[in-house]
C-alpha cells in the first residue's frame, strides 16, 4: 500500500490506541474500532442508515446478488447488508477485527474471510470455484491503496465476473476538495509539515485521490464509471465512484 506499511498494524490497534480497549465489549466500541464516530461518539443511527441505504441504492442490490465487502473491517456495514442479498463474503487483513467481524456480526449468509483484498481477489476462484459474486464495494479503504493496486484489484474482478458485475467504491478523498478537510490554518501546517516528512498517513484518513486517476485505471481497463462528490450531509471531501463493464 502506497508510502505507509503499517496500516495493518494501524487499525488491528487503533481500539487500543486511540481508546485504551484491547477488545469490543459494547455496540459502541464496535463504532470506535473502525473509526465510525463524530467528535469521539457513533455517528448517529439516521447517518448509519443513510450509509446503508446509499449502498444498497448505489449497487442496486438484489435478493439474488453475491456481494464482496472489501476491507470489510468488523462487519459493522456488512451485517446491515444481509438481507439485500443471498450471500456476503468480507474481506479485511486485520485479524483482530476480522475476529470481532465473527463474534458480533456473524450471519448465515455471511463468509468472513482473513487476508489481503489484492490477493484475495486474484487468488478468488481456488478458494470459492462455486460462486460467482457480480456486487463489490468497498467503503472509506480506498484511500489506503494506490493507483496500481485500483488496477490490479479491477483486473481481478473482471477475471472473476467479466462483464457480469458493480463495483461501488464509496468515501474517497477527493484531492480537489482536500481543503475543505483542513479548513483550519493549524491543520493545514501538520498536513504539509507531515508531508514534508514524507509522512502520507494523513493522522488515518490515507492517500487524497485525483478523480482523474480513477477515470484512467477504468479507462485502462474499458470500463464504464461514475463519479460524484458524497451528500455534505456526510462529508465535504469525499467522492464516492460506481464501477461497472461497458
Amino acid at each position: 500500500m502506497e508510502h505507509f506499511d503499517k496500516w495493518q498494524e494501524y487499525w488491528d490497534c487503533y481500539l487500543l490506541n486511540k481508546y485504551g480497549k484491547p477488545e469490543v465489549e459494547t455496540e459502541a466500541d464496535l463504532y470506535f474500532q473502525v473509526a465510525r464516530t463524530i467528535h469521539k461518539k457513533p455517528i448517529d443511527k439516521p447517518i448509519f442508515d443513510h450509509i446503508i441505504d446509499e449502498m444498497k441504492t448505489g449497487l442496486s442490490l438484489e435478493p439474488q446478488d453475491t456481494l464482496v465487502d472489501l476491507c470489510c473491517g468488523n462487519g459493522l456495514f456488512t451485517f446491515e447488508l444481509r438481507q439485500a442479498v443471498s450471500r456476503i463474503i468480507g474481506v479485511d487483513f486485520a485479524p483482530q477485527i476480522v475476529h470481532t467481524a465473527h463474534d458480533f456480526k456473524s450471519a448465515d449468509n455471511i463468509l468472513y474471510h482473513l487476508g489481503d483484498v489484492i490477493n484475495f481477489l486474484k487468488d478468488f476462484k481456488s478458494h470459492y470455484p462455486e460462486v460467482s459474486p457480480n456486487k463489490y464495494i468497498i467503503n472509506d479503504s480506498l484511500a489506503y491503496f494506490s493507483v496500481e493496486e485500483l488496477e490490479q484489484m479491477l483486473a481481478h474482478i473482471v477475471a472473476i465476473s467479466g462483464n457480469n458485475f458493480h463495483f461501488l467504491i464509496r468515501g474517497v478523498p477527493n484531492a480537489l476538495l482536500m481543503w475543505n478537510y483542513y479548513n483550519t490554518e493549524e491543520r493545514k501546517a501538520k498536513y504539509l509539515a507531515d508531508k514534508a516528512k514524507g509522512d502520507y498517513s494523513n493522522d488515518g484518513l490515507g492517500r487524497w485521490w485525483l478523480p482523474q486517476e480513477i477515470e484512467n485505471a477504468c479507462n485502462t481497463m474499458n470500463l464504464k464509471y461514475l463519479i460524484h462528490n458524497q451528500d455534505e450531509t456526510l462529508s465535504n471531501y469525499r467522492m464516492d465512484v460506481l464501477i461497472s463493464a461497458i
